[in-house]
């Protein structure tokens, strides 16, 4: 048996705490959904975030990988996102939803998974679009 660490990143999607403190997305979307005004957010704040169902698909491609080549693997998405591309998105699936984003702020850091991408061949298959969409989707169907 080979032990692997995973770092994950920050995960948002289904069945997560659509009022979660941790990450101001979900709440964001959340707002908009139930025709609120979404608490303002800096629209260049940001950083790396991963959908649930990338996440989920990442580490299962780890655990079934035959071969692995390092001990240690980042899942998350490998790219930063902007609050104004989360806005965007939600525009795009919500018609008449209002940004509620100020200007300013600062993209934080992402993990690189250049390893994750080379040995399992995991690359995301959710951009923030194609997250929001579905998640406002999955939003409409389920109460959570």
């Amino acid at each position: 048996m080979q032990p692997v660490v995973l770092r994950i990143g920050t995960i948002w999607g289904p069945l997560v705490d659509p009022e979660s403190p941790f990450y101001p997305i979900p709440s964001y979307i959340s707002a908009v959904l139930r025709g609120d005004e979404p608490p303002p957010l800096h629209a260049d704040d940001g950083g790396d975030s991963c959908y649930a169902p990338d996440a989920g698909r990442a580490i299962a491609l780890l655990m079934t990988t035959e071969t692995l080549r390092h001990d240690t693997y980042n899942v998350s998405s490998g790219r930063p996102a902007a609050n104004r591309d989360f806005a965007a998105a939600l525009q795009a699936v919500v018609p008449g939803a209002r940004p509620g984003l100020e200007p300013g702020g600062q993209s934080g850091p992402y993990l690189d998974i250049a390893r994750l991408t080379r040995d399992t061949g995991f690359t995301p298959a959710f951009d923030v679009a194609a997250a929001v969409a579905d998640y406002v989707a999955w939003r409409a169907a389920n109460p959570r």
